[in-house]
């Protein structure tokens, strides 16, 4: 097998496509080493801790990603429903219109150490904050706030498994073209 050269950044996003596929459990060293390239003896010289350190990685590069492309444009000023429409755009480029599935359903699957699991949750709170804060900012009250950002976690979640088992992307591509109703009431 050949030595490619792999930037941090893509090694992540290949080695974090194996997690995406399939969970924790599923994403052997063997796996991994095929989708980038790299022979296992080269997997741990980058990432000396194994697949714990691996896993640990591609969590820390998803919540950068949202903190960075999400959350924070979330608590930019402007108005909500415009705040909504630029989060969808980022997220239908994230999931690949539907195609990736997401990190946090397959992660959360058994397997992987406690604090994998712990990075999982803060994950998904750190959504729930976000995206009722959007909500509280467009006047819902904090229990209409927090069940619209329940709802659309759901709603993405769920477009993102039937994406996923029936290979049709189109309920992802209706939840991201509703996610400004779902989280401000805006009617399109």
């Amino acid at each position: 097998m050949a030595h490619p050269k792999l930037s941090n950044e893509d090694l992540i996003g290949k080695v974090a496509d194996v997690f995406r596929r399939e969970g924790y459990e599923g994403a052997s060293l063997s796996r991994i080493s095929e989708a980038t390239g790299l022979e296992k003896a080269s997997l741990y010289h980058r990432f000396p801790g194994g697949k714990n350190e691996m896993v640990a990685a591609v969590v820390n590069h998803v919540n950068q990603w949202f903190q960075d492309q999400v959350f924070t444009p979330l608590e930019r000023s402007g108005k909500p429903t415009e705040k909504v429409r630029f989060i969808a755009q980022r997220l239908r480029e994230f999931y690949a219109d539907g195609s990736k599935s997401c990190a946090l359903d397959t992660l959360s699957l058994p397997g992987g150490s406690a604090a994998l699991h712990e990075a999982v949750r803060g994950s998904l709170t750190a959504w729930l904050q976000a995206f009722t804060g959007v909500a509280r900012e467009d006047g819902a009250s904090g229990a209409e706030a927090r069940e619209r950002a329940e709802q659309a976690i759901i709603e993405i979640q769920g477009s993102l498994v039937l994406a996923r088992v029936l290979g049709d992307c189109k309920p992802f591509h209706r939840t991201m073209d509703r996610l400004p109703e779902l989280l401000t009431g805006a009617r399109e």
